[in-house]
């Protein structure tokens, strides 16, 4: 199911300036039996990532309607996607936003990928990769502007591998290529600061918020990636395939997934 505006539709316009310019922002979230996963979350996301990209004119009420709309739609699955994507709407040729005051807001549904369950319970392999992140005044949005990821998203291909660890210009270590990085020592748990690159995920808000209540110790640190040789255990997060322990990066492996098992518990409690 796609919506533009609150109707049914599969048709932007060429002018839009998401298209053009990668003008807007997103984001993707699980529909659980019809009931959107962390909604305020990702309403907080959307709302502050408009404010710092100055688009303006979007009825959040109207844009929850249409949100839970297309969730119910898919209330007999277990688990769907719900993406929604805001643009700044349809402008002319050149850069200057001046005159845009008609934002274009698509709501759609997508399958959840089937071997995130997989991935769940048996970990993944990742590897480190060449491709790295340039650090930005945007830094932290989930802006429309993924080239970066896509190239990332290649290399992880070409290598077979099922995610990869990537670092920023300064060789610091920021994400995956579409997820969140946490690793563990003893009760320490650690995650990569965003303030120069990356994207700031509501399921790593989660983990930072709930990792107390079970005995760790977080801190956002810039870190190169030494610091994974040592660690005992590593996850991933994102808000559609939440957290996914890492069996291996490159040629070192973790056998435990302490910290995901029970933050992962405490989540779903």
């Amino acid at each position: 199911m796609i919506l533009l505006n609150g109707q049914a539709s599969d048709h932007l316009p060429l002018s839009d300036r998401g298209l053009q310019y990668g003008d807007g922002c997103y984001t993707t979230m699980l529909s659980n039996h019809g009931v959107l996963r962390s909604w305020p979350l990702h309403l907080a996301r959307l709302m502050s990532n408009t404010e710092t990209l100055g688009i303006q004119g979007i009825d959040w009420d109207l844009l929850t309607a249409w949100a839970e709309s297309v969730s119910l739609s898919q209330k007999d699955k277990a688990e769907v996607i719900v993406k929604i994507l805001i643009t700044r709407g349809s402008g002319g040729r050149g850069y200057s936003p001046q005159g845009c005051q008609t934002p274009n807001v698509v709501v759609s549904s997508h399958p959840s990928p089937a071997h995130y369950k997989q991935w769940r319970e048996k970990g993944i392999q990742m590897g480190m990769l060449q491709q790295r992140l340039g650090l930005s005044p945007l830094a932290g949005l989930k802006h429309l502007n993924r080239l970066e990821q896509v190239l990332i998203k290649q290399e992880v291909d070409a290598l077979g591998l099922d995610d990869g660890v990537v670092c920023d210009l300064n060789g610091k270590l920021i994400e995956t290529s579409a997820s969140n990085l946490f690793w563990r020592k003893g009760d320490n748990l650690f995650t990569p600061d965003l303030s120069l690159s990356g994207v700031e995920g509501t399921m790593r808000a989660e983990v930072i918020n709930a990792a107390p209540g079970e005995g760790f110790h977080v801190s956002i640190v810039s870190a190169e990636p030494d610091v994974l040789i040592d660690a005992d255990e590593i996850f991933i997060t994102n808000a559609v395939m939440g957290l996914v322990p890492v069996r291996c990066v490159e040629k070192t492996f973790y056998s435990s997934f302490l910290a995901c098992r029970a933050i992962t518990l405490r989540l779903s409690a």
